[in-house]
Formats: C-alpha cells, structure tokens, sequence
C-alpha cells in the first residue's frame, strides 16, 4: 500500500522505489516533459548508476508536487487514477485519499444470494471487498474491482457504499449516467447490496444477482 507523509516530505525506500517506478513509466512515454533538457542530454550517455542518480535527482525535485493532490476529479498522475477526496479518518479507519480508477466494467453481478460476514462495512472497501473473495462463492464485481491496476498499483478494491457516495458528491460527471455502480456495502442475503446512480444521485439496495457497472478504487494514507 502507498503512504505519503503531510510536510515535511520525508522520503524512505519504499517511497523511493515506487516513486522510481513511476518516473521510469512517465520517462517512457514522454521523456520531454519529466526531464530537463540538460538531464535528457546526460540520460543519453549516462551509465546504469548515473541514470538512476539522474531518475533520483529528479524525483526530489518533483516530489512536494506528487504528494499534493489536484483538485477533485482531476487525473492524479502516478497515483492510479482520480483525486476524489480526502476521507477524515473514523471508525479505526486512518487518515487517506480517495482515488477512483478511470477504466471501468460493465454487466457484472455482485454474487449469489448469500449472507458473507465481514462484508457489510459501509465505510471499509478493503474489508469487504477481502470478506467477498474469500469466501466459498464467485463475486464477480469484487474480483473485478481487485484485479485492477493502473499506473502500477495493484492495491485496489470494490468501492465502499461511503467511496460511491463521496464520489458522486465530488467528481459525478466522471462516472456513467446509464447505469449504477456497484458497492463493496452487502445489506443481507435478500436484500442485496448498496448501489449508487450518478444521473440523479440516487441509492438503493439491489438484488446480488443483477448486472450493473463496477469502477475500483484505492486508498493513499496519510501519516504525521
């Protein structure tokens, strides 16, 4: 899971690392806006531990701008997807940003009609989405929602009734107005789970067996 630290930045491997890993995607793709001329220059005759001096030089240069997030619904370069918002933390949960995948799928069902423990948290995605695929049922919506990456993250899951919420209050005109989307939120075994409409604004609790849309989504925590 990625952590970034509010002021001052403090920077430890695992950041490093995976903030290297960025670097390197976004140099691929266009290598004149990630670095200066004079960098683009050295990159060319550079040896393996001079590249990655390059790559590190330019991280620390950039890095107060990847911890800032952009305005809501806006592209978060590197970090998976879009900025919805930040969550305060509550019910054990900490501090963390929203961010929502910009790929999503359709006609996918929750699951059987089954009443799975740990799955009716309405604030813990990550929770539910884990309770969903580990129990003994297919839940084709979770799976989806779990095997989804983008930018290099793979710590995704099937948004919470509270993420959809929040997501239709910051950034609704990024999310489809055809059809609803999905929660990780399970009411019962006949009551199905939460479902949120971006047209309108509405929620409701769905028949597990029906087909609606899924969009992923993860989390960056923050700590002091």
């Amino acid at each position: 899971m990625t952590t970034v630290t509010t002021p001052p930045v403090r920077l430890n491997l695992a950041r490093a690392a995976s903030a290297f890993e960025n670097w390197e995607n976004d140099f691929r793709a266009n290598p004149g806006s990630f670095y200066t001329a004079e960098e683009t220059a050295a990159m060319e005759v550079a040896t393996v531990s001079e590249a990655r001096a390059i790559h590190f030089l330019a991280l620390l240069r950039d890095l107060p701008a990847v911890n800032t997030p952009p305005a809501a619904g806006e592209i978060w370069p590197g970090q998976g997807g879009r900025f919805i918002c930040t969550v305060a933390a509550s019910d054990g949960l900490p501090e963390r940003h929203l961010i929502f995948g910009t790929s999503e799928a359709e006609d996918l069902s929750f699951g059987p009609y089954l009443d799975v423990p740990g799955a009716k948290s309405a604030l813990d995605g990550r929770a539910n989405t884990a309770a969903l695929l580990a129990s003994s049922s297919e839940h084709p919506a979770a799976a989806w929602a779990a095997a989804y990456t983008e930018d290099g993250h793979a710590d995704f899951h099937l948004p919470s009734r509270a993420d959809l919420v929040l997501a239709h209050a910051h950034a609704p005109e990024h999310f489809s107005k055809d059809d609803w989307y999905w929660s990780s939120t399970q009411h019962s075994r006949d009551y199905g789970a939460f479902v949120q409409d971006f047209e309108g604004g509405g929620s409701s609790w769905y028949g597990k067996g029906g087909e609606r849309r899924v969009r992923a989504c993860r989390w960056i925590h923050l700590t002091a």
